[in-house]
């Protein structure tokens, strides 16, 4: 009997641990998969809010593209005043100024309090038409394409006299072959810049009929592939380039980088100072065309030879803004998400690549010409001011030009990028 019980006493403490640690790994899994689908509902959440950022950029855009076309020629020299509509950035909850009284501050912490939105937001809008246009390097405006070039080999000129660390490293590169396969990644033909067949620089890397593929690249992450790209020179160019820009520098909105890429006059320190001009308004604000934009150049401030300014004829824009770079961010708890999205005025840009190209037609066969003297404020002396063909009609910069140009926006603003991290 003593036997028996002690047999039975084993078995139910044996029984017990079996329990106990069956209960044990159930609670640890169940632990498990609650964080995970806890933190995959964050992250549902922080996407979200992130794509509602994207949202509220969009109506941003929506609402400055319908501004200017409504309000800007009655604005005039004042259309920056619209800038904040896009350039401001947009964060949930609200960022409270130091400055602010208590009652204002109580009313944006009620609000906050009472608000359905428990996710941090972060959204801000960049200008893509202050950027270079890698794809502009096989444009049929010619030159379109011999500006983008020199632009590109500027940035290497550039890092290689700034950055000595670079330039220790990569002073005996050929940066012109590099450009040249570029060019002949997006070009038509098969030729290549360099001499041969474009195909016979890949042989030894990609065993592909399509490569290069001659077209316009698709993404800049495509830059990777071409032949002689280190990753060191694509870290370089990828903050400068754009495959979504407007056929010119918009050099009101261009970053120092680009500015010191349209000529080899534009130092550092002139290029800040072009920004400083820019947002500042009491020094003249942003510039209302080339013509005072060339003047400022030539003035004691920066003090540069304007006869020999942007030989290579890079087209320069100082009009509204046209593409732009969304970039959202949310936050909810652990988990963030970003989004960014660009979008593309295809309707506006039209005229733009109709008056190169028209451009690109008068000069052909006539061989590089030289810009001349300034003195005539800067314009064609084989262009009638007064023809509708190749005068101020065909100036995407004359107001007259845009008042037909500008069309008021309808619906969402076209998305031609989005990517998701």
């Amino acid at each position: 009997v003593a036997n028996e019980r002690g047999m039975a006493m084993l078995i139910a403490i044996f029984s017990l641990m079996i329990l106990v640690f069956i209960a044990s790994e159930v609670s640890y899994q169940t632990q498990i998969e609650y964080i995970s689908a806890s933190q995959e509902v964050n992250r549902l959440k922080a996407y979200y809010a992130a794509k509602a950022g994207v949202e509220i950029s969009l109506l941003r855009v929506l609402i400055y593209k319908k501004a200017i076309a409504s309000f800007g020629d009655k604005l005039g020299e004042n259309k920056s005043l619209l800038d904040p509509i896009w350039q401001t950035p947009f964060a949930w909850p609200p960022v409270i100024p130091d400055d602010l009284s208590a009652a204002d501050k109580d009313q944006i912490l009620k609000s906050v309090k009472e608000s359905s939105m428990k996710s941090n937001i972060v959204s801000t809008i960049e200008s893509e038409g202050g950027k270079i246009d890698i794809n502009d390097l096989g444009s049929p405006a010619k030159s379109l394409a011999e500006g983008t070039r020199q632009q590109i080999l500027k940035i290497f000129t550039n890092e290689l006299e700034l950055n000595e660390e670079f330039a220790d490293q990569y002073s005996s590169e050929n940066f012109e072959e590099l450009v040249n396969h570029i060019t002949d990644w997006i070009d038509e033909d098969t030729e290549s810049r360099n001499g041969g067949d474009e195909k016979s620089y890949y042989k030894d890397e990609l065993i592909n009929e399509m490569i290069p593929p001659n077209r316009s690249l698709k993404t800049l992450e495509e830059l990777h592939m071409v032949a002689g790209m280190k990753d060191a020179f694509y870290n370089l160019l990828a903050p400068r380039l754009t495959i979504y820009g407007t056929m010119g520098i918009n050099v009101n909105y261009a970053p120092e980088n680009v500015l010191m890429s349209l000529d080899p006059q534009i130092t550092k320190e002139l290029a800040g100072k072009i920004m400083a001009r820019r947002s500042d308004k009491e020094k003249g604000g942003l510039f209302k065309d080339e013509n005072e934009f060339i003047d400022y150049l030539g003035s004691g401030e920066i003090n540069i030879d304007i006869n020999n300014f942007n030989k290579d004829g890079i087209p320069l824009l100082f009009e509204e803004v046209q593409n732009f770079r969304i970039i959202s961010t949310g936050n909810y708890a652990s988990a963030t998400r970003e989004i960014t999205a660009i979008t593309y005025d295809m309707e506006n840009l039209r005229e733009r690549m109709i008056t190169l190209l028209d451009k690109n037609d008068q000069t052909k066969g006539q061989g590089e010409e030289d810009q001349g003297s300034r003195e005539d404020s800067g314009t064609n002396p084989n262009k009638d001011p007064n023809d509708p063909k190749t005068g101020a009609n065909k100036d995407p910069n004359n107001k007259d030009a845009n008042k037909d140009k500008i069309k008021i926006p309808k619906g969402r603003p076209t998305i031609v990028y989005w990517e998701e991290i």
